[in-house]
Protein backbone atom coordinates (compact mmCIF):
# COMPACT_ATOMS: atom_id res chain seq x y z
CA UNK A 1 0.00 0.00 0.00
CA UNK A 2 2.79 2.38 -0.91
CA UNK A 3 0.34 5.06 -2.08
CA UNK A 4 -1.17 5.48 1.39
CA UNK A 5 -0.14 8.23 3.82
CA UNK A 6 2.69 7.04 6.00
CA UNK A 7 3.57 4.14 3.70
CA UNK A 8 7.24 3.27 3.80
CA UNK A 9 7.72 4.75 7.27
CA UNK A 10 9.17 2.37 9.83
CA UNK A 11 8.80 3.25 13.50
CA UNK A 12 12.03 3.45 15.49
CA UNK A 13 13.07 0.61 17.76
CA UNK A 14 13.16 2.19 21.22
CA UNK A 15 13.66 -0.78 23.53
CA UNK A 16 17.15 -1.97 24.42
CA UNK A 17 18.75 -5.04 22.91
CA UNK A 18 18.61 -8.14 25.10
CA UNK A 19 15.63 -6.83 27.04
CA UNK A 20 13.92 -10.22 27.13
CA UNK A 21 16.93 -12.54 27.30
CA UNK A 22 15.92 -15.64 29.25
CA UNK A 23 12.21 -14.84 28.90
CA UNK A 24 9.58 -16.98 27.21
CA UNK A 25 6.46 -15.99 25.30
CA UNK A 26 3.45 -17.51 23.55
CA UNK A 27 1.96 -15.52 20.66
CA UNK A 28 -1.24 -16.56 18.88
CA UNK A 29 -1.81 -15.68 15.26
CA UNK A 30 1.96 -15.44 14.75
CA UNK A 31 1.87 -16.43 11.09
CA UNK A 32 1.02 -13.04 9.61
CA UNK A 33 0.27 -9.38 10.19
CA UNK A 34 0.38 -8.00 13.72
CA UNK A 35 1.06 -11.40 15.27
CA UNK A 36 4.12 -11.98 13.13
CA UNK A 37 5.42 -8.46 13.82
CA UNK A 38 5.01 -9.00 17.57
CA UNK A 39 6.71 -12.39 17.51
CA UNK A 40 9.66 -11.09 15.50
CA UNK A 41 10.14 -8.04 17.72
CA UNK A 42 10.10 -10.15 20.87
CA UNK A 43 12.62 -12.57 19.36
CA UNK A 44 14.82 -9.65 18.29
CA UNK A 45 14.79 -8.50 21.93
CA UNK A 46 16.02 -11.91 23.08
CA UNK A 47 12.80 -13.75 23.98
CA UNK A 48 12.20 -17.41 23.21
CA UNK A 49 8.82 -17.30 21.50
CA UNK A 50 6.40 -20.04 20.56
CA UNK A 51 3.97 -18.92 17.89
CA UNK A 52 0.72 -20.63 17.11
CA UNK A 53 -1.88 -20.54 14.37
CA UNK A 54 -3.72 -22.89 12.05
CA UNK A 55 -1.44 -22.70 8.99
CA UNK A 56 2.00 -24.26 9.33
CA UNK A 57 3.31 -22.64 6.15
CA UNK A 58 2.69 -19.13 7.49
CA UNK A 59 4.31 -19.95 10.83
CA UNK A 60 7.26 -21.46 8.98
CA UNK A 61 7.76 -18.13 7.20
CA UNK A 62 7.84 -16.36 10.57
CA UNK A 63 10.46 -18.91 11.64
CA UNK A 64 12.50 -18.13 8.55
CA UNK A 65 12.38 -14.39 9.24
CA UNK A 66 13.42 -14.98 12.87
CA UNK A 67 16.64 -16.75 11.90
CA UNK A 68 19.76 -15.11 13.32
CA UNK A 69 17.90 -12.99 15.88
CA UNK A 70 18.89 -12.83 19.55
CA UNK A 71 16.10 -15.06 20.81
CA UNK A 72 14.41 -18.06 19.23
CA UNK A 73 11.15 -18.86 17.48
CA UNK A 74 9.35 -22.19 17.34
CA UNK A 75 5.78 -22.92 16.39
CA UNK A 76 2.90 -25.25 17.12
CA UNK A 77 -0.20 -25.38 14.93
CA UNK A 78 -3.48 -25.24 16.82
CA UNK A 79 -7.13 -24.43 16.21
CA UNK A 80 -7.73 -22.24 19.25
CA UNK A 81 -11.49 -22.77 19.01
CA UNK A 82 -10.80 -26.29 20.27
CA UNK A 83 -10.55 -25.67 24.02
CA UNK A 84 -8.83 -28.95 24.82
CA UNK A 85 -6.22 -28.41 22.11
CA UNK A 86 -5.63 -24.82 23.27
CA UNK A 87 -5.19 -25.91 26.88
CA UNK A 88 -2.81 -28.67 25.81
CA UNK A 89 -0.74 -26.16 23.83
CA UNK A 90 -0.38 -23.90 26.87
CA UNK A 91 0.64 -26.84 29.05
CA UNK A 92 3.23 -27.93 26.49
CA UNK A 93 4.81 -24.48 26.32
CA UNK A 94 4.49 -23.81 30.04
CA UNK A 95 6.05 -27.10 31.14
CA UNK A 96 8.81 -26.90 28.54
CA UNK A 97 9.99 -23.32 28.98
CA UNK A 98 7.60 -21.36 31.19
CA UNK A 99 5.51 -18.38 30.11
CA UNK A 100 6.51 -14.79 30.89
CA UNK A 101 4.21 -13.29 28.26
CA UNK A 102 1.00 -14.40 26.57
CA UNK A 103 -0.08 -12.40 23.53
CA UNK A 104 -3.64 -13.12 22.43
CA UNK A 105 -3.61 -11.84 18.87
CA UNK A 106 -5.47 -14.47 16.85
CA UNK A 107 -8.93 -13.40 15.81
CA UNK A 108 -11.19 -12.81 12.88
CA UNK A 109 -14.54 -11.47 11.77
CA UNK A 110 -16.67 -10.68 8.77
CA UNK A 111 -18.47 -7.42 8.04
CA UNK A 112 -22.27 -7.36 8.09
CA UNK A 113 -25.16 -5.34 9.51
CA UNK A 114 -26.32 -6.79 12.82
CA UNK A 115 -29.64 -7.80 11.25
CA UNK A 116 -27.75 -10.04 8.80
CA UNK A 117 -25.55 -11.79 11.36
CA UNK A 118 -26.85 -15.31 11.91
CA UNK A 119 -26.52 -17.13 15.21
CA UNK A 120 -23.94 -19.41 13.58
CA UNK A 121 -21.92 -16.40 12.45
CA UNK A 122 -22.24 -14.78 15.86
CA UNK A 123 -21.07 -17.92 17.65
CA UNK A 124 -18.07 -18.33 15.34
CA UNK A 125 -16.84 -14.78 15.98
CA UNK A 126 -17.41 -15.02 19.74
CA UNK A 127 -15.59 -18.37 19.82
CA UNK A 128 -12.32 -17.09 18.33
CA UNK A 129 -12.36 -13.52 19.66
CA UNK A 130 -13.56 -14.11 23.23
CA UNK A 131 -13.91 -17.73 24.31
CA UNK A 132 -10.52 -18.81 22.93
CA UNK A 133 -8.82 -15.90 24.70
CA UNK A 134 -10.43 -16.88 28.00
CA UNK A 135 -9.29 -20.48 27.50
CA UNK A 136 -5.68 -19.55 26.74
CA UNK A 137 -5.42 -16.96 29.48
CA UNK A 138 -6.96 -19.16 32.15
CA UNK A 139 -4.74 -22.08 31.15
CA UNK A 140 -1.65 -19.86 31.30
CA UNK A 141 -2.37 -18.65 34.85
CA UNK A 142 -0.07 -21.02 36.80
CA UNK A 143 2.84 -20.35 34.46
CA UNK A 144 2.30 -16.59 34.49
CA UNK A 145 2.07 -16.68 38.28
CA UNK A 146 5.37 -18.56 38.52
CA UNK A 147 7.11 -15.88 36.43
CA UNK A 148 5.02 -12.85 37.52
CA UNK A 149 4.25 -12.49 33.84
CA UNK A 150 1.84 -10.49 31.73
CA UNK A 151 -0.86 -10.80 29.10
CA UNK A 152 -1.41 -8.51 26.11
CA UNK A 153 -4.69 -8.84 24.21
CA UNK A 154 -4.85 -7.34 20.73
CA UNK A 155 -8.26 -5.69 20.39
CA UNK A 156 -9.81 -3.07 18.08
CA UNK A 157 -10.09 0.71 18.02
CA UNK A 158 -13.23 2.18 19.52
CA UNK A 159 -14.73 -0.87 21.20
CA UNK A 160 -16.43 1.43 23.71
CA UNK A 161 -18.32 3.33 21.02
CA UNK A 162 -19.28 0.62 18.53
CA UNK A 163 -18.63 0.12 14.85
CA UNK A 164 -21.17 -0.37 12.09
CA UNK A 165 -20.80 -3.82 10.55
CA UNK A 166 -18.96 -5.31 13.53
CA UNK A 167 -21.58 -5.85 16.24
CA UNK A 168 -20.37 -9.41 16.86
CA UNK A 169 -16.65 -8.57 16.95
CA UNK A 170 -17.09 -5.43 19.05
CA UNK A 171 -19.15 -7.45 21.54
CA UNK A 172 -16.39 -10.05 21.76
CA UNK A 173 -13.59 -7.48 22.15
CA UNK A 174 -15.55 -5.56 24.77
CA UNK A 175 -15.93 -8.85 26.58
CA UNK A 176 -12.17 -9.36 26.46
CA UNK A 177 -11.62 -5.91 27.95
CA UNK A 178 -14.03 -6.65 30.79
CA UNK A 179 -12.42 -10.04 31.33
CA UNK A 180 -8.94 -8.51 31.31
CA UNK A 181 -9.88 -5.87 33.86
CA UNK A 182 -11.53 -8.45 36.11
CA UNK A 183 -8.49 -10.74 35.93
CA UNK A 184 -6.20 -7.74 36.47
CA UNK A 185 -7.97 -7.20 39.79
CA UNK A 186 -8.00 -10.87 40.76
CA UNK A 187 -4.42 -11.63 39.71
CA UNK A 188 -2.66 -8.43 40.79
CA UNK A 189 -1.52 -10.08 44.02
CA UNK A 190 0.16 -12.76 41.90
CA UNK A 191 2.13 -10.14 40.01
CA UNK A 192 0.27 -10.81 36.74
CA UNK A 193 -0.66 -7.87 34.54
CA UNK A 194 -3.24 -7.86 31.72
CA UNK A 195 -3.66 -5.12 29.12
CA UNK A 196 -5.42 -4.62 25.80
CA UNK A 197 -4.17 -2.78 22.72
CA UNK A 198 -6.61 -1.26 20.24
CA UNK A 199 -4.95 -0.74 16.85
CA UNK A 200 -6.56 1.43 14.23
CA UNK A 201 -6.47 0.67 10.52
CA UNK A 202 -3.75 -1.90 9.84
CA UNK A 203 -2.96 -2.59 6.19
CA UNK A 204 -2.53 -6.22 5.16
CA UNK A 205 -2.06 -8.21 1.96
CA UNK A 206 -5.82 -8.76 1.85
CA UNK A 207 -6.50 -5.08 1.08
CA UNK A 208 -5.45 -5.17 -2.56
CA UNK A 209 -8.85 -5.56 -4.27
CA UNK A 210 -10.66 -2.44 -5.55
CA UNK A 211 -13.42 -2.89 -2.96
CA UNK A 212 -10.91 -3.28 -0.15
CA UNK A 213 -8.92 -0.26 -1.30
CA UNK A 214 -12.09 1.84 -1.32
CA UNK A 215 -12.87 0.72 2.24
CA UNK A 216 -9.29 1.47 3.29
CA UNK A 217 -9.47 4.98 1.90
CA UNK A 218 -12.69 5.59 3.82
CA UNK A 219 -11.18 4.27 7.06
CA UNK A 220 -8.06 6.40 6.66
CA UNK A 221 -10.23 9.44 6.01
CA UNK A 222 -11.87 8.79 9.38
CA UNK A 223 -8.47 8.62 11.10
CA UNK A 224 -7.40 12.11 12.29
CA UNK A 225 -3.70 11.21 12.02
CA UNK A 226 -4.28 10.38 8.37
CA UNK A 227 -2.40 7.10 8.19
CA UNK A 228 -2.63 3.46 9.11
CA UNK A 229 -1.26 1.85 12.25
CA UNK A 230 1.85 -0.17 11.42
CA UNK A 231 2.18 -3.71 12.79
CA UNK A 232 5.65 -2.75 14.06
CA UNK A 233 4.11 0.02 16.17
CA UNK A 234 1.79 -2.48 17.81
CA UNK A 235 4.74 -4.82 18.34
CA UNK A 236 6.83 -2.15 20.07
CA UNK A 237 3.94 -1.22 22.35
CA UNK A 238 3.38 -4.89 23.18
CA UNK A 239 7.03 -5.28 24.14
CA UNK A 240 6.87 -2.13 26.26
CA UNK A 241 3.84 -3.44 28.17
CA UNK A 242 5.68 -6.72 28.80
CA UNK A 243 8.79 -4.94 30.05
CA UNK A 244 9.64 -3.58 33.47
CA UNK A 245 8.81 -0.11 32.14
CA UNK A 246 5.15 -1.16 32.10
CA UNK A 247 5.26 -2.71 35.56
CA UNK A 248 2.45 -0.54 36.95
CA UNK A 249 0.21 -0.78 33.88
CA UNK A 250 -2.60 -3.30 34.14
CA UNK A 251 -6.27 -3.37 33.22
CA UNK A 252 -5.69 -0.82 30.47
CA UNK A 253 -6.97 -0.39 26.91
CA UNK A 254 -4.35 1.54 24.95
CA UNK A 255 -5.61 2.74 21.58
CA UNK A 256 -2.85 3.11 19.00
CA UNK A 257 -5.09 4.36 16.23
CA UNK A 258 -4.18 7.93 15.29
CA UNK A 259 -7.16 9.21 17.35
CA UNK A 260 -9.64 7.27 15.23
CA UNK A 261 -11.68 6.45 18.35
CA UNK A 262 -12.07 10.19 18.98
CA UNK A 263 -13.20 11.08 15.48
CA UNK A 264 -15.98 9.76 13.28
CA UNK A 265 -15.12 6.18 14.19
CA UNK A 266 -14.08 3.23 12.05
CA UNK A 267 -17.11 1.68 10.34
CA UNK A 268 -17.13 -1.28 7.95
CA UNK A 269 -20.46 -0.47 6.32
CA UNK A 270 -22.27 2.76 5.43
Amino acid sequence: MEDQPGAGIRPPDVLRDGLFAGKSGLVSGAGSGIGRAIALRLVALGMDVVGTGRRAELLAETLRQAEGMAGSFAFETCDLRDAEAAEALVRTVGERQGIDLLVNNAGGQFYAPAIDITRKGWDAVIAINLSAIFTLTRAAYPYLKARRGSVVNISLSGIDRGSKGLAHSIAARAGVLGMSRSMALEWAADGIRLNCIGPGVVTTEGLETPTAKKMLSSLLAATPAGRATMPEEVAELTAFLASDAGALMTGQLIQIDGAAHLGAGLHMID
